[in-house]
């Protein structure tokens, strides 16, 4: 497999492959075919227009079947080799060979069907609500890695060894919902960078971003984020 070949991204394809194989799994000792994860890639609306989108840069016509198998190729390959960059999500799975192809479980050993679940307290030295990885890779991979306020982008000041390191802001916070709750990356999570996120949480409830970006308006050092 050659990475220039590619006609889609790690970035959105492997946070959906993940979706994919939670959404499939069906609990006990079961690992998820990657038959299946085809399946799950192509029965979700969003999903299937990433893979619809990579067919379409293709200039021999391929199944979509055939492209979504690639992407979970290379979701596998790059597990193989040791990916550090896509390290945190492949900790989610545990996987094995099914013949010459590799199948998947999530560690959690429990089915979230259509949701991801995050927000359950657990006792540390202090109280605090887990988070899900997932969930996080799912917010980047739709919005990217530039602060969703302000624009900026850890990747672009310090280099390109710094591309993913932004913060997720829940534009509900955590600790005000206090219970396990069903999570939209998309709709209920945004990439920021550490100074929006602290000025977010100067207060409770936290200012919106809507309220922020007014804010470095009104300073006149406002850049409207792009992309």
């Amino acid at each position: 497999m050659s990475i220039a070949h590619r006609t889609f991204t790690f970035e959105k394809a492997f946070p959906l492959i993940a979706r994919s194989i939670e959404r499939s799994y069906r609990g006990s000792r079961a690992f998820v075919l990657r038959q299946e994860i085809i399946h799950g890639l192509l029965k979700d609306s969003n999903s299937r227009r990433v893979v619809e989108t990579a067919q379409k840069r293709r200039h021999r016509k391929q199944s979509l079947e055939r492209i979504a198998g690639n992407m979970i190729d290379w979701f596998s390959q790059r597990r193989t080799v040791g990916d550090e960059k896509w390290e945190p999500l492949f900790e989610l799975f545990q996987r094995r060979k099914d013949g010459r192809r590799w199948s998947y479980k999530p560690l959690g050993g429990v089915r979230e069907g259509d949701v991801i679940i995050e927000g359950a307290l657990v006792q540390r030295s202090v109280n605090v609500y887990e988070r899900s990885s997932l969930a996080r890779l799912q917010c980047i991979a739709e919005y990217g890695t530039k602060c969703y306020i302000c624009g900026f982008s850890f990747g672009v000041k310090y280099g390109k060894a710094f591309d993913r390191f932004i913060l997720v802001h829940h534009l509900r916070p955590l600790g005000e919902i206090r219970q396990k709750h069903r999570i939209d990356p998309i709709r209920d999570l945004r990439p920021v960078c550490a100074n929006c996120h602290i000025v977010l949480h100067t207060r409770t409830p936290a200012f919106s971003i809507r309220e922020l970006r007014s804010f470095l308006r009104a300073s006149r050092s406002f850049r409207p984020n792009v992309g």
